[in-house]
């Protein structure tokens, strides 16, 4: 699989949630992201997790038990998977791909309960994507089609001797910072992604308490 390819599904999956109803620029790719992410852990190519939610075969299984619903319930479904494998690896109160936070995830939530959509739209870019290698640097495509203005060349992380998670920073983030940093966060946690090749390897920041950050 080349960066390319993984820039096509990003780009199609983001121009298929517009179209379905959620404008705001962040969330959207926010939520492409995470559903990115989560097709490449899916267990027909990395099989980081076990699923197959956006798979073809899990999208007929969706809209054969919600097909007024079928695209919202395959986000939100998708979207759990990905939360549950990052939260086993990580420690309480992390802020990572697939979790920015209450008042973030907060937004996210009405977002995708926004989603208007009928049986013919689905998220066909990401039914195609098949991975069954990765290079070092598979997220970069991804930085640079988010709307963020940051391209994956104007930084880079020095990582080393990784395990199954990594704190990207010592510093962390308050739930009032996360939001005026939402962009940088999300583009760095997607860099940190692209580590995980042969498995997966989460990155994630602290997420510090207004009380501690009061009494600093």
């Amino acid at each position: 699989m080349t960066s390319t390819d993984v820039a096509d599904a990003f780009t199609s999956t983001k121009e298929t949630l517009e179209k379905a109803g959620i404008k705001d620029d962040f969330f959207r790719d926010l939520v492409t992201s995470r559903l990115l992410v989560e097709r490449v852990g899916e267990s027909n190519n990395q099989n980081w997790w076990e699923s197959r939610v956006l798979s073809e075969t899990g999208r007929t299984r969706l809209s054969e038990v919600t097909p007024k619903t079928q695209l919202e319930a395959q986000i939100n479904l998708a979207l759990k998977v990905g939360r549950k494998a990052e939260a086993d690896q990580l420690p309480a109160d992390s802020i990572s791909l697939f979790s920015f936070g209450p008042q973030i995830e907060s937004r996210v939530s009405t977002a995708i309960e926004g989603i208007e959509s009928d049986e013919s739209v689905m998220l066909e870019g990401l039914e195609d994507l098949s991975t069954q290698s990765l290079d070092e640097g598979w997220t970069d495509g991804i930085i640079d089609e988010t709307a963020s203005n940051i391209t994956s060349s104007s930084d880079s992380l020095q990582i080393s001797g990784i395990g199954d998670s990594f704190l990207i920073a010592e510093s962390g983030y308050t739930q009032d910072e996360i939001d005026p940093e939402k962009w940088r966060l999300l583009t760095t946690l997607l860099r940190g992604y692209g580590y995980s090749t042969d498995k997966l390897q989460v990155p994630y920041y602290s997420l510090e308490s207004e009380l501690k950050s009061e009494n600093a």
